[in-house]
């Protein structure tokens, strides 16, 4: 059994290494489309295409970043085309597996039973030490995401712009599809290192940056509900320890 990661980016310098060190100990291919990057992202994947079992296309994204001017539906569906694998795993290049993935992977993906697999999913709110978790009027940040499933059973993404919804064959919707949890943590490091900030991210004035200009601020005080957050104790993968070590202030 094979597994497919599929993964677009954009302008990802920071995060590229890591999730390439990464997904290379448990990944049978890598795929990935490029929005039109103008920083050193593509020069960075095409050194690791040197050794790491990685395509990569362009595709260049139209209008605004990370808004719904983009046709997100249409790159994630050529990645799903492009995928060799018997499984595939669609892997923000902002999100890391434990560790412990590697270990687990050739048993889960030799289940017949089971065709499409979700995870927890832990978010960092900036910085590596600081989660965000569930909160009133806001539970979206402690739940299981779905982020992997067997490939060539029409699994595709629902025609949408961003951050669009995955959808079986003819529409049918993923949870009457047979499926299992794995109890293996996706980390989001997207607010914790790098810049910690894109463009729209304050679409729902979370970090208190009007017009996406200045830092975000951590400590800000929404109208509509407590951003509540939780100390991290637990363990990062190996390629962010590392980067840690490497950026302690």
């Amino acid at each position: 059994m094979k597994l497919s990661l599929i993964v677009p980016v954009l302008n990802e310098e920071t995060f590229i290494p890591l999730y390439l060190e990464s997904a290379a100990s448990y990944a049978d291919e890598i795929v990935i489309v490029d929005g039109g990057s103008t920083d050193r992202t593509v020069q960075i994947i095409e050194a690791y295409q040197r050794h790491f079992p990685i395509r990569l296309y362009r595709m260049n994204q139209t209008g605004l970043p990370y808004t719904d001017d983009w046709n997100e539906s249409r790159v994630r569906n050529f990645l799903i085309d492009q995928a060799v694998g018997d499984w595939i795993m669609n892997l923000d290049i902002d999100e890391l597996m434990d560790d412990r993935f590697r270990d687990v992977l050739p048993e889960i993906m030799n289940r017949t039973e089971v065709d499409i697999f979700q995870f927890p999913f832990v978010n960092f709110w900036g910085s590596p030490w600081t989660l965000r978790v569930n909160s009133p009027g806001d539970e979206r940040w402690s739940n299981d995401i779905t982020r992997m499933w067997r490939a060539n059973i029409g699994i595709k993404y629902r025609d949408e712009k961003h951050h669009c919804t995955l959808e079986g064959s003819g529409g049918q919707s993923i949870w009457s599809i047979p499926r299992d949890r794995v109890d293996i943590n996706i980390y989001h490091y997207h607010y914790a290192i790098g810049r910690k900030i894109k463009y729209n991210d304050n679409r729902r004035g979370d970090v208190n940056v009007p017009d996406n200009q200045g830092e975000p601020d951590w400590g800000f005080t929404h109208a509509e509900y407590r951003i509540a957050t939780a100390p991290f104790t637990g363990s990062h993968p190996e390629v962010i320890q590392q980067y840690l070590n490497l950026h302690r202030p």
